[in-house]
């Protein structure tokens, strides 16, 4: 269908979903005539509002944010800068609190979760991971933080190492012991 929609959870002030779709336009040109749609969750309506405006202070723009994307992806507004339109429109800001029930549809291609899951405990990142699973594409991409994992946590998943990085993928087949559960 040339779409791709990406879910950025725990969102806060934009920053991810922004700085994501940046990447996509600079490095995945063959990317360019495709339907690219975030979904970007906060259980806070104050940052959410934040973010829909995409207006950002000279110390957040500066940290990290390489110098020819302020450039070619921000307007400038008196001291700060403002995400241009043209990204400001890819993205859908939405309150979500994670431990509540899930509006998000359709499927999405790629959940990036980072650095949440380590404020809750094994039995809330087990159902977590659980409803992030049913609600990505069987062909999707899960991306955690450093200090998280799905193993031991979810078996729905299978961790993938390209470089120094580690993503996860939906597992393909049934796990090893639904199997053998069903084997009795």
């Amino acid at each position: 269908t040339r779409s791709l929609r990406i879910w950025c959870a725990a969102a806060s002030t934009g920053q991810e979903p922004y700085t994501i779709a940046m990447t996509i336009r600079e490095n995945f040109r063959e990317l360019d005539n495709w339907h690219i749609q975030f979904v970007a969750t906060d259980i806070n309506e104050t940052v959410l509002s934040r973010a829909r405006e995409g207006i950002f202070k000279q110390l957040e723009v500066n940290r990290g944010l390489p110098a020819q994307y302020l450039l070619k992806y921000f307007d400038r507004k008196g001291t700060d800068f403002q995400v241009k339109p043209e990204l400001r429109k890819m993205v859908s800001f939405q309150a979500l609190n994670l431990l509540d029930s899930w509006p998000i549809n359709p499927q999405v291609d790629i959940v990036f979760i980072r650095n949440v899951l380590i404020y809750f405990d094994v039995p809330t990142k087990r159902d977590i991971l659980g409803r992030i699973r049913k609600q990505m594409r069987s062909d999707g991409y899960l991306f955690l933080g450093g200090a998280e994992t799905t193993i031991n946590v979810h078996d729905g998943y299978e961790p993938v190492r390209a470089g120094s990085t580690v993503y996860y993928r939906p597992r393909a087949t049934e796990t090893r012991k639904e199997v053998h559960l069903a084997a009795r």
